[in-house]
């Protein structure tokens, strides 16, 4: 199984290729400690998805701070933007079920495991489970400041089934409690105004594990995309939202109580490079999963 890493972004709120940025006391850069845990936890192989005109700064990075040990593929996302693009792009590289990461969310090693054995292990029955899998954070514990960052909400059934999923733009408030607004989705008609969350409220950080028929989902929804005319982009949880309106497919649900830190902003990287350098970083990156 192999991870798929999401390096193509422009950085447009940070101001520069934020995949880089260094955070770590060697000037590692988040995608690092990500590509170290997934070897860690017996990923086969990372597939980079880039832009063109940052392939050769990125494989120079790879170089300099990745394990000679880890396999990994280099795919340039094709000129549609948004991670439902960067995804499929990674297609050629991949055999089999495959994870998904932010290059910029620094997620731990425990949760990328549950994202690596998701398939491999056996129901009651000796069975081995073919949905999807998300793993889900508390709204309140990805959030750095009080700067607006994108977050896909997520609504549960009661036997941990993905029923909805939808992008918002979150904004914490000095009481604690976060104003949503939702995303305009490709295909429908315009958002709802604002309401307010709960730190509670799960989430997704862009943490999946897909077996191989999502590449065929994602290039259908791709084929009845126009950016001039829909929404500039496509978004990964917009093509699973519809999957799961129109009954197409399952996504299995894993809570976890940890945190996950990332940068969208300059301000992160001090945040994130003290979380590093305390104990609270160490807990970060052992993300303990419940009973699974």
């Amino acid at each position: 199984m192999q991870l798929v890493v999401l390096a193509a972004g422009h950085g447009t709120r940070y101001g520069g290729v934020k995949q880089l940025a260094p955070v770590g006391p060697h000037d590692e850069a988040i995608m690092d400690y990500t590509a170290i845990a997934a070897e860690s936890c017996g990923f086969d192989g990372v597939v980079l998805v880039v832009r063109d005109e940052i392939r050769a700064q990125m494989e120079r990075h790879v170089r300099t701070h990745w394990p000679a040990s880890l396999p990994v593929a280099f795919v340039c996302q094709a000129p549609i933007p948004g991670t439902a693009q960067a995804v499929l792009s990674a297609r050629p590289a991949l055999d089999g079920a495959f994870g998904v990461a932010n290059a910029d969310d620094l997620y731990g090693e425990a949760v990328l495991q549950v994202v690596r054995d998701h398939f491999g292990r056996p129901r009651a029955d000796g069975t081995t489970d073919d949905a999807h899998v998300l793993v889900a954070y508390q709204l309140g514990r990805t959030v750095l400041t009080e700067a607006t960052v994108k977050r896909g909400l997520c609504e549960m059934d009661d036997e941990g089934q993905l029923v909805r999923i939808a992008e918002h733009t979150v904004t914490l408030q000095e009481d604690g409690r976060f104003v949503a607004v939702p995303v305009a989705s490709h295909g429908q008609s315009a958002p709802t105004g604002p309401r307010s969350l709960a730190g509670s409220v799960r989430v997704s950080m862009n943490l999946w594990g897909f077996h191989p028929r999502m590449l065929d989902h994602l290039a259908t929804a791709l084929e009845s995309f126009d950016p001039r005319a829909d929404t500039h982009e496509l978004l990964l949880p917009q093509v699973v939202g519809e999957l799961l309106t129109s009954g197409a497919d399952r996504v299995r649900v894993v809570n976890t109580e940890a945190s996950c830190i990332g940068i969208t902003h300059r301000g992160d990287i001090s945040i994130v490079r003290e979380h590093l350098a305390s104990d609270t970083g160490d807990r970060v990156t052992t993300a303990e999963i419940p009973g699974t």
